[in-house]
């Protein structure tokens, strides 16, 4: 199976929530600030126990134990009807009603637990052992959470009259989300949970709890030419507290300004530090590549074909006004390797890819992301082994560098490397709560090397981690095509099914699309629907070579004649 690599939150674009707009008036603080670290132990508890809680209502629904329930005390109601009626006509004693009612109570926790052990699948009855460690893990994480202040960034929605801002809003909010993740010992939510919530109208507190975390930062802008004005405010969410508000009216020349204050802001708010090695630099000057690098980092967000071109204009734009603005080269290489990697064969996108990454090395030589985006350039080529080596330093630069693992399992992938690629595939999983990705692609080749324990586990983890997704973003075509494949696995198989037509019906043409939903339906037993998804699907044919979950068509000369369509 493959997708093509969702930026950290693969959800799509940022969205907004219930911005208030009240913030005119301007630096409101609250008496509560002080003993703000100690974030009120009892909200602190709350949360994780709430999510541990929304876990297992998960889990409860997925194994139907809830329908089971409601359908045994029907029938159960219409068994003692019939004994009511039945019983005085057939002069059965007067005690054998009350026996049915003692049986009746007695077998009803006994269904749900059965419920919860078996499921019934088209196989027939099986346990249904595989999500229990999915449910421990959400618990587990949940848990280890909360440790220390914590902070949630709301999508800054764009009030513009034109409404044509969008992206720039978008990029504006992961640039805040830049910064803070940099603040030693503030948890951050992550995108993937936070942008969830563009064009919902959510209640602040119940946004913190769904995020797990006791603060939340939102706001707004507004842009008409070289105008532009930004609203935020800090909130505390078990109060509902304001610890924070300003508006900020300036020239577009002062974005940079803007990011700094606020950050600085929330910093003496949370009585935290920004620590002088960690703070990012912009990195340029000049206010109109900064815009289009926002643009950029905004449509780079959904990870589609159509978005991946769009943010390739805006960041070939930053670096046409600024050559010398590293980070716009840094995510211009990184986009023109995902294009070469599962869009076009077009060799501009390589060449393309391998200019910005020495660009970007030249710039910062001593950057995680520098040797990320040399690595990128490389997988475009196909040079992975070259790719496995930058990977490596840039987790030596940075051993916390989530979506680093994540790449570099997918270079050993490629170079048949299935044992180390199963290992960072669980590195990635580790560092990153809302990766979803990457055990679910390890759980195939768990299952690949023997292991099935370890491949429902990660199955496990990777499903209850893209219903979380989807439950903020149903129209996630890359968590239904994937978390289809891990319901197979857990003997789900009709669910799954669902899962992959809806992923189908989402976007019909996306080639990771087409790719993951052929890998389905060989398991589901419709190869002939396999072979169809197959044709102009990827474009990698390494990862055709050594994806398992297509070994059963290796032999068909339709998979033949695919495969040889494929540029070596």
């Amino acid at each position: 199976m493959v997708t093509p690599r969702a930026r950290n939150c693969g959800v799509g674009v940022i969205g907004a929530t219930d911005v208030r707009q009240d913030g005119a008036d301007s630096n409101r603080c609250s008496t509560k600030r002080k003993g703000y670290l100690s974030q009120d132990s009892r909200s602190a508890e709350a949360f994780p126990y709430n999510a541990s809680m929304r876990a297992f209502f998960r889990e409860l629904q997925k194994r139907q134990v809830i329908k089971v329930g409601i359908a045994y005390l029907i029938v159960a109601w219409l068994v003692l009807q019939l004994a009511d009626v039945i019983f005085p006509a057939m002069h059965v004693p007067d005690w054998s009603t009350s026996l049915v009612l003692g049986l009746l109570i007695v077998g009803f926790p006994l269904a749900l637990v059965l419920s919860w052990i078996f499921d019934i699948t088209p196989g027939g009855i099986r346990r249904s052992d595989g999500n229990v460690q999915a449910v421990v893990a959400a618990k587990q994480e949940a848990t280890e959470l909360f440790d220390g202040p914590s902070i949630a960034v709301l999508p800054f929605p764009d009030m513009s009259a034109e409404k044509d801002h969008e992206h720039f809003c978008d990029g504006l909010t992961e640039e805040l989300l830049n910064v803070l993740t940099r603040i030693p010992k503030l948890r951050v939510a992550s995108r993937t949970s936070s942008f969830s919530f563009k064009g919902k109208e959510t209640d602040l507190k119940a946004a913190a709890e769904k995020l797990q975390v006791g603060h939340i930062l939102e706001g707004s802008v507004r842009k008409s030419g070289n105008k532009i004005r930004v609203t935020a405010q800090l909130i505390e969410a078990s109060t509902d507290s304001h610890l924070w508000s300003e508006t900020y009216d300036r020239e577009l020349d002062d974005i940079f300004a803007i990011q700094d204050d606020i950050a600085a802001k929330i910093l003496d708010a949370l009585q935290c530090r920004l620590s002088t090695e960690t703070k990012p630099d912009a990195t340029t000057e000049n206010p109109k590549a900064y815009e289009y690098f926002l643009r950029g980092r905004g449509y780079a967000i959904s990870g589609g074909d159509r978005d991946t071109a769009l943010s390739l204009e805006m960041f070939q734009k930053a670096v046409d006004i600024d050559p010398g603005f590293t980070r716009a080269w840094v995510d211009l290489a990184e986009q023109c390797a995902i294009n070469a990697n599962f869009f076009s064969k077009d060799e501009k996108w390589r060449l393309l890819a391998g200019k910005a990454a020495a660009r970007a090395m030249q710039l910062a030589p001593d950057q995680a992301s520098s040797y990320a985006a040399r690595a990128y350039a490389h997988s475009a080529s196909e040079r992975f082994a070259e790719s496995e080596r930058d990977l490596r330093k840039a987790l030596e630069l940075d051993p916390t560098f989530g979506r680093a693992y994540h790449h570099l399992a997918r270079a050993e992938y490629h170079q048949g490397k299935i044992e180390q690629a199963i290992d960072n595939f669980e590195k990635a999983t580790e560092f990153d709560p809302d990766d979803f990705e990457s055990p679910l692609l390890a759980s195939t080749m768990y299952f690949a090397t023997g292991d099935d324990d370890g491949g429902r586990r990660v199955s496990g983890i990777g499903v209850e981690r893209a219903e979380r997704i989807l439950q903020d973003y149903p129209d996630n075509q890359r968590a239904y095509y994937l978390g289809s494949a891990g319901l197979f696995t857990l003997d789900q198989h009709e669910r799954a099914k669902e899962w992959a037509e809806r992923a189908l019906e989402l976007n019909p043409d996306d080639p990771a699309t087409r790719y993951n939903s052929a890998c389905f339906f060989v398991k589901y037993g419709e190869i002939d629907r396999a072979l169809d998804l197959l044709e102009n699907s990827v474009i990698s044919r390494t990862w055709i070579e050594n994806d398992p979950d297509l070994d059963p068509l290796r032999d068909h000369p339709r998979f033949a004649a695919i495969l040889a369509s494929i540029p070596e």
